[in-house]
């Protein structure tokens, strides 16, 4: 019942870069996105296509198409998400000043 098409792996916000012909065609590259993340050993999240080449990276359907658009650029493993404590800190500041000890906090 979405605006986009049934089958799509873009979201709304990849389809707004793309050029009209692509954003018509708009097809599945679940295999591929499987494929590469299995090739580059890191989860499908982490695995990036270039939503300029939908057309190219649409068409690699083997181990050996993916690898190649890997070397060219158009598959890339995107990096891990940094993980901040500033926030644990900040709380365990205010601990040792005697906040956040309350009854509901034992």
């Amino acid at each position: 019942f979405g605006s986009r098409p049934c089958g799509s792996d873009l979201s709304s916000q990849q389809l707004v870069g793309l050029t009209p012909e692509a954003r018509t065609v708009a097809v599945s590259m679940k295999l591929q996105k499987r494929l590469a993340a299995e090739i580059k050993k890191c989860g499908r999240n982490r695995i990036w296509l270039d939503p300029n080449e939908v057309n190219d990276i649409s068409m690699a359907n083997s181990r050996f198409n993916i690898r190649k658009l890997i070397k060219d650029g158009l598959i890339i493993r995107k990096a891990v998400k940094m993980h901040s404590r500033s926030r644990v800190r900040k709380n365990l500041e205010a601990k040792r000043k005697g906040r956040h000890t309350g009854i509901g906090k034992r």
